[in-house]
């Protein structure tokens, strides 16, 4: 199995924790650019986004939740579903909205337009970060050890990019209950290894 991410992306962060609180190992992470058309990652995904998983029969595996989706099948134990299933899965709805509307800021300032996060549309997603983070913070997914659920995981992730991208904006809310939540993973080695960062 290879896995093919960057240092950065949310998306394949997700598909990295399932893959480890499920007992993959991480190691043949292959570090690519999105941005850069890889050939290696395009040779597997002509979307040439991360996470693509390439399985030991060669077969290209792509979007985080439907890798996520693939691991629960194969590998029901522990499931990353456990816990009251409609509460859990609009808890992390709520954390993917949040982290696409920042993928979406991010994306469109590097790649097109410096302010574009202060655009009409830049500042609908900002308002969907606000918003969204607050029923999160208001009831933070349910925590107390052993495999995180889907749950857990996206909000974790949503929590971390936004301190990664978006630490210091005044915008960005106090979020004290997600940072505790933060915390009682943060030593998990799925969520450990594939911490974030700019390179």
């Amino acid at each position: 199995m290879r896995i093919l991410t960057n240092t950065t992306s949310p998306y394949a962060r997700i598909a990295r924790i399932a893959l480890g609180e499920k007992g993959f190992d991480l190691s043949p992470t292959q570090i690519v650019n999105p941005w850069a058309d890889d050939a290696p990652l395009l040779a597997l995904n002509p979307a040439a986004r991360v996470p693509t998983l390439e399985t030991d029969g060669g077969t290209p595996l792509t979007e985080s939740l439907l890798i996520l989706l693939w691991l629960e099948k194969k590998i029901p134990e522990p499931s990353l579903l456990q816990g009251p299933l409609d509460h859990i899965i609009s808890q992390a709805g709520l954390a993917m909205g949040v982290i696409d509307a920042m993928a979406n800021i991010v994306t469109g300032t590097m790649q097109m337009d410096p302010n574009w996060g202060e655009s009409r549309v830049g500042l609908r997603r900002r308002r969907t970060i606000i918003t969204g983070f607050r029923p999160l913070e208001a009831d933070p997914p349910a925590y107390e050890g052993g495999t995180p659920n889907v749950a857990v995981i996206t909000t974790v992730v949503a929590v971390d990019y936004l301190q990664l991208r978006f630490g210091d904006a005044p915008w960005a809310e106090k979020l004290p209950k997600l940072q505790i939540l933060r915390e009682k993973v943060a030593e998990r080695p799925a969520f450990a290894q594939t911490a974030p960062y700019i390179p």
